[in-house]
């Protein structure tokens, strides 16, 4: 389970911080980037890493479902922690910003 939640958050940060690097720029602050790469990742991340580990990684759902892991508990389990995991840094990141 936490080798899928691993792969997957590997996936989902390194989009994020794509996405969020590409905003500051637009923002000209590089605060609003950081919260806008903690948000998306909260919310968007994990689907943007599933799309990732199912096309690089798609054959590893047969281990998973061997172990008794379906994949809509691993992708459910993998959104929680990280939704949980953005709200948390964005509390304690934005009195800083």
């Amino acid at each position: 389970m936490w080798t899928y939640y691993r792969d997957v958050t590997l996936y989902a940060a390194g989009t994020c911080l794509l996405f969020g690097l590409v905003h500051v720029p637009a923002s000209e602050r590089v605060s609003v980037g950081i919260i806008t790469t903690i948000i998306i990742f909260g919310v968007f991340g994990t689907g943007l890493g599933v799309l990732a580990f199912a096309y690089f990684q798609k054959q590893q759902y047969y281990m998973y479902y061997n172990l008794g892991f379906t994949k809509r508990y691993l992708i459910l389990r993998a959104w929680s922690i990280n939704f949980v995991l953005a709200c948390i840094l964005t509390v304690f990141v934005l009195p800083f910003l």
